[in-house]
């Protein structure tokens, strides 16, 4: 009788406290338990802009959200695989996804079949910042073309050297630099890489005439005169090169936009664990160590919630179905 008396008084202290329901919830951890090791799985290759801020979302969980992190790359498609890999990972807290908004956008209106559902396999957890695109041009292209207008006639004049190049057939990069060409009358071939490495080493060894790339991944090669930058996207001209007009400034603005980079977690995931490392990341962005850090890379560098983020995919890949539409492009094209 004793025993069973115990048990009972037991059972209603658990329940009184509900440490019972915290204890039987599936994934649940106590808020002060950090999670031994977290994947933070990014699509594009080692030593790139994308990559070197998945490297500083991996170092900054470790404050408060995880023991140990580390960072996974899996290239190709333009983030395709990452997210098709990110899907088959564990919905515990212990795999995330760092990119851009490609993936999310321009993808689901662009192929037919992927290896993932934008809408239910993924969680947002937030945006860290912006960041501008650039159209540079190489050794191929004369000196004396000095703007995207100019690059264009060039272009139209010499239509075997027309290429561009860019991260991934399909990707936003892509469109913008396909949707630019149109509204001046050009026709460029493009030409896919695995990231913006190749393509802008290619670009400097005059394989390709321009490519569309982060601006960072080309903002150095251009300050050593080893190739030109011609536009940058965005509202406004880029802090990193504010002497170069932006894409809107020369006429060709309409779908020249910034780049969002945001954290998503596989749907399934624990919404305490997202929590969480929302606000991990979100006191983390506000450290001026991390601004630094981030500010080398973005163009801005802002904490944004789940909600807005949703809204600008949702908005996004509006704005960009018409662009496939209008490009009738298909991944065969």
């Amino acid at each position: 009788m004793q025993h069973a008396f115990s048990r009972r008084r037991f059972n209603a202290w658990l329940t009184m406290t509900g440490v019972g329901a915290a204890l039987a919830a599936p994934g649940a951890r106590a808020a002060s338990e950090k999670i031994p090791m977290v994947r933070v799985v990014t699509g594009v290759p080692a030593g790139s802009m994308v990559d070197n801020i998945t490297r500083r979302v991996a170092e900054v969980i470790k404050t408060d959200y995880a023991l140990n992190s580390m960072v996974e790359n899996k290239t190709g498609a333009g983030g395709i695989l990452a997210l098709g890999y990110l899907k088959s990972q564990p919905r515990d807290g212990s795999s995330l996804y760092v990119g851009v908004s490609s993936p999310l956008t321009v993808y689901p209106v662009t192929y037919k079949k992927l290896p993932y559902d934008a809408d239910k396999d993924l969680v947002p957890v937030g945006s860290l910042g912006t960041f501008d695109l650039a159209l540079a041009v190489g050794p191929m292209v004369p000196a004396s073309v000095t703007d995207l207008k100019g690059y264009f006639e060039w272009c139209k004049k010499n239509p075997e050297k027309a290429s561009f190049g860019s991260p991934g057939a399909g990707s936003m990069l892509h469109f913008m630099g396909a949707m630019a060409a149109r509204s001046a009358g050009a026709e460029l071939s493009h030409v896919a890489y695995r990231g913006p490495g190749p393509a802008v080493i290619d670009l400097q060894g005059g394989v390709v005439s321009a490519v569309v790339v982060p601006l960072v991944d080309v903002a150095e090669f251009a300050s050593q005169g080893r190739v030109r930058i011609l536009g940058t996207t965005g509202e406004e001209r880029s802090r990193f090169v504010p002497q170069v007009a932006t894409f809107k400034e020369q006429g060709f603005g309409e779908y020249a936009k910034s780049v969002w980079i945001a954290v998503f977690a596989p749907a399934g995931t624990p919404e305490a664990t997202v929590e969480a490392l929302r606000s991990n990341l979100k006191s983390a962005l506000a450290k001026p160590d991390v601004q630094s850090t981030l500010g080398r890379q973005l163009q801005k560098a802002q904490w944004g919630g789940p909600e807005a983020l949703t809204r600008a995919i949702q908005q996004e890949r509006a704005s960009w179905k018409k662009a496939v539409e209008a490009l009738n492009f298909t991944p065969e094209s």
